[in-house]
């Protein structure tokens, strides 16, 4: 396009992308995942990180091709986080019960290796993430006890799983994460 796109423009471009592709982008994501909550959340990402990168980004028809992309590498990349886990999962349940004390020492290492981890985040970061982790609670909760919206708490929780996965093989954060989420079921 010839003209420079002022801010207000390109607001009113994005929530005229949102409105005319949604429905489509949402279906798409369906198409893929089997799972509504999961679809809306991946189509929302998409739209926000479009929103985030806005300046960076060339205003023209070729965006809505581009949101396609990213809403089909979100799904595909969540699929293989799926499939790994139930990997794992499997993997797990044909182990045999008794742990020899080598592997339980490993795993107590692990675990402390794991507080260790989440008490050198930066502080609202980490009592975000122990809250939403550690106590189960909902993002809104959170939010509402944060004073913070669910956009940001999710982000807090975005920037520890990015951190922790940093310090730990793709195996010990999936022992991670599945350590946290019993920890949260718990509750």
């Amino acid at each position: 396009m010839g003209h420079m796109f002022t801010i207000l423009d390109k607001k009113r471009y994005l929530e005229q992308l949102f409105r005319e592709n949604y429905t489509r982008l949402y279906y798409y994501a369906l198409s893929f995942l089997n799972d509504s909550e999961l679809a809306r959340d991946v189509v929302s990402n998409a739209f926000e990180a479009v929103w985030v990168g806005r300046d960076r980004l060339e205003f023209s028809s070729s965006l809505v091709p581009f949101v396609y992309r990213l809403v089909r590498n979100a799904c595909l990349d969540e699929l293989r986080h799926q499939k790994t886990m139930e990997r794992f999962v499997a993997y797990m349940k044909e182990q045999p019960e008794a742990f020899d004390e080598r592997e339980l020492r490993e795993y107590e290492l692990l675990i402390e290796r794991i507080h260790h981890a989440v008490e050198e985040l930066p502080a609202q970061t980490r009592n975000v993430f122990k809250m939403c982790f550690l106590e189960g609670k909902k993002y809104h909760e959170v939010g509402v006890e944060f004073g913070i919206t669910v956009n940001t708490v999710k982000a807090h929780v975005m920037k520890a799983l990015r951190l922790l996965r940093e310090q730990f093989s793709g195996e010990d954060f999936i022992l991670f994460f599945l350590y946290m989420k019993k920890r949260a079921e718990k509750r």
